[in-house]
């Protein structure tokens, strides 16, 4: 192995001395924490903090400039390009990859939905203890079945509804043969083996669990593309609610929903928004995946309540803290505007459910419902301008600070994109 030259050594040795000594700085944390790497849409400029200890060296320098505090990156074209560093002006420091991306515009939502969709598999939402001679058994729970386990085969044999999973269990029972599932669990895919029990009283064999191939909610409609009318919606995945994994989906549908009433959230409690399914008219469409940032799918046609106009998709780095708005329903169909401030941004090189802590400041979103509630998942939020994140969580012992995506990460999703 080749030795470092004197040179090099010189250069390591002076700027670990100057990172250690003057680590309290403000220069020198700016140049600690330059970014891995920048993304730009084209047409547009971004300012990325900057230490004055280093200069810039790059090929796209036409595109670069160093102001106090700051380097401005203009994004003229879809391109790749490197900003190398120095420090003091000739010790390498960090090469910085920018990459200018092509605009993308969405039109935000805020409708409220209601949400039906088909699970893949039968989801375990408890167990049902049988009483055999005296004693209750309880022969899924022994078999090692969990709640929120996604029963996928019965036999080695698909499982897409209720009736299918009973059938195999009176055919194992009536050959005093184990029942094996297959079962996706919170971690991995493994099969359980249950012993089925006969029940005189209803003259049939059972494993003692309830079942569901379904769920249902009402959530809010995110943001939709006008031209190919994908949309993205909830903001987080649909679960089994104990795993908290998504679940896979088969199908399912979007349609309007009213709301006609709203729980205020406490630090006692979450609240949540009270809807009922309406008809098409306003939002419908076809759910066609579930995922880590919620539901996707294709609308039948435009909302007709609602923003019309699209918006520039900021990128994780034009998100800043300060003011913001959050667009939801509280009454019926109608989509309102609401201020909130964003506290904190995380930076993020890849995708993430929580990408921003913010505040809610209106009075009237505080005095009716307290903060985030259940329901508002997926809410569109606003700044300067551009579509910058939804809504995904709510601290449950504050539920006027809550946490949101960046939308970015949800167009850029296989399944939108």
């Amino acid at each position: 192995m080749k030795r470092p030259g004197r040179k090099t050594r010189m250069a390591g040795a002076l700027g670990a001395a100057i990172v250690v000594t003057g680590g309290f700085l403000q220069p020198v944390r700016k140049m600690v924490n330059i970014p891995r790497t920048v993304m730009v849409p084209s047409g547009q400029r971004i300012s990325v903090p900057w230490s004055g200890l280093l200069t810039v060296e790059s090929r796209g320098a036409k595109a670069v400039s160093i102001q106090p505090g700051v380097v401005r990156i203009h994004g003229t074209v879809p391109a790749h390009f490197v900003i190398r560093t120095k420090l003091l002006g000739w010790i390498p420091w960090r090469a910085v990859p920018v990459e200018v991306t092509r605009p993308l515009y969405e039109v935000p939502g805020g409708q409220s939905i209601g949400v039906v969709v088909k699970t893949k598999g039968l989801v375990v939402q408890g167990y049902a203890p049988l009483t055999v001679n005296g004693r209750q058994v309880d022969p899924a729970k022994d078999a090692g079945i969990d709640r929120g386990d996604v029963i996928i085969e019965a036999n080695h044999r698909l499982i897409t509804s209720s009736r299918a999973l009973q059938e195999a269990v009176q055919e194992s029972g009536s050959h005093h043969k184990l029942l094996t599932l297959g079962v996706q669990g919170s971690r991995r895919f493994h099969f359980r083996y249950v012993k089925p029990v006969f029940s005189p009283a209803q003259h049939a064999w059972h494993v003692g669990i309830l079942v569901e191939n379904g769920a249902s909610g009402v959530g809010t409609l995110s943001f939709y593309n006008p031209k190919t009318m994908k949309f993205a919606a909830l903001g987080h995945s649909i679960t089994d609610g104990l795993t908290h994994i998504p679940v896979a989906v088969t199908g399912g549908r979007i349609t309007g929903a009213r709301i006609v009433g709203i729980v205020a959230g406490s630090a006692n409690g979450p609240g949540q928004k009270i809807g009922v399914l309406s008809d098409g008219r306003n939002v419908e469409g076809e759910v066609i995946h579930n995922g880590v940032f919620g539901i996707t799918g294709r609308l039948a046609h435009k909302p007709l309540k609602g923003p019309r106009k699209p918006l520039p998709v900021a990128l994780p780095d034009q998100v800043h803290p300060g003011p913001a708005h959050i667009v939801t329903v509280l009454q019926g169909q109608k989509t309102q505007l609401f201020s909130i401030r964003i506290l904190k941004t995380y930076l993020q090189w890849h995708a993430h459910t929580k990408g921003l802590l913010f505040q809610v400041d209106d009075p009237t979103l505080l005095r009716r419902t307290g903060g985030i509630i259940q329901g508002m998942s997926g809410s569109p939020i606003i700044q300067d301008g551009r579509l910058v994140g939804t809504v995904t969580h709510v601290l449950l012992s504050r539920p006027s600070l809550g946490y949101g995506c960046y939308a970015y990460w949800m167009v850029k999703q296989k399944s939108f994109s």
